[in-house]
């Protein structure tokens, strides 16, 4: 199968989404591509053919069967095949995603946690226990870990980055609020919070409907500098 863009995998795993939040609250055997489209705002024409590139053909007049569909999609993601975790940065963020009993659907598991605080060192938060970052890299090595997740400070995270691709780690899911560097076969997914929140902002809070954007003019003075970089 050739590798499916971005955009594909996106839609997919809305999908996937959707049919696992309706099969929770009713029994639903089969599904059309209209039903999926309407539900998700989605061509039923794209619907037909995000399933071919993986292999799905519908029945005519009947669809898709839901269970056929959730198991493809699953074994095209890798759901089917678990994998393990570190996290690296137990502050709030990192507690949370620690207790956070979904990921198992994904195959995710956090099987360690690392943090360089002394009064978190051997810690157990949801049944994983913190370790000092100074073991990471041989934890990592010694297990075998391809994915790591960060959630720390700004100033620490290309350290640590760098740290875990030499340890062997293949993707890093990137909470912490910089962009990192890694070698092209290194998969980074960047979680902006602070990009969410400002889309947000501007939703609720900028200019509205038939308003204009005036910007100061240059070189007036400025009461409101940028503030610093999230720490």
């Amino acid at each position: 199968m050739e590798p499916l863009r971005r955009v594909v995998l996106e839609r997919l795993i809305r999908y996937y989404r959707y049919l696992s939040e309706l099969t929770a609250r009713k029994s639903v055997d089969t599904i059309t591509s209209a039903q999926l489209g309407a539900a998700l705002d989605i061509d039923p024409t794209q619907v037909r053919k995000d399933f071919g590139s993986i292999g799905l053909m519908g029945i005519s007049r009947v669809g898709y069967e839901v269970c056929e569909v959730c198991r493809a999609i699953r074994m095209v993601f890798g759901f089917n095949r678990p994998f393990s975790a570190v996290l690296v940065g137990t502050g709030h963020l990192g507690n949370a995603l620690l207790n956070y009993p979904g990921f198992a659907r994904f195959g995710l598991r956090i099987v360690a946690a690392f943090d360089n605080d002394p009064a978190k060192i051997g810690l157990a938060i949801a049944g994983v226990e913190v370790r000092h970052t100074r073991s990471m890299k041989a934890y990592v090595e010694r297990h075998g870990i391809r994915l790591a997740i960060l959630t720390t400070p700004v100033g620490a995270s290309q350290a640590l980055t760098d740290r875990l691709v030499a340890a062997g780690v293949k993707a890093i899911w990137n909470f912490s609020p910089t962009r990192l560097t890694a070698p092209a076969d290194v998969l980074i997914r960047n979680e902006h919070i602070s990009l969410g929140l400002a889309q947000l902002a501007y939703h609720l809070n900028g200019p509205g409907e038939g308003e204009t954007y005036h910007p100061p003019p240059p070189g007036g003075p400025c009461h409101e500098p940028c503030p610093p970089p999230e720490r």
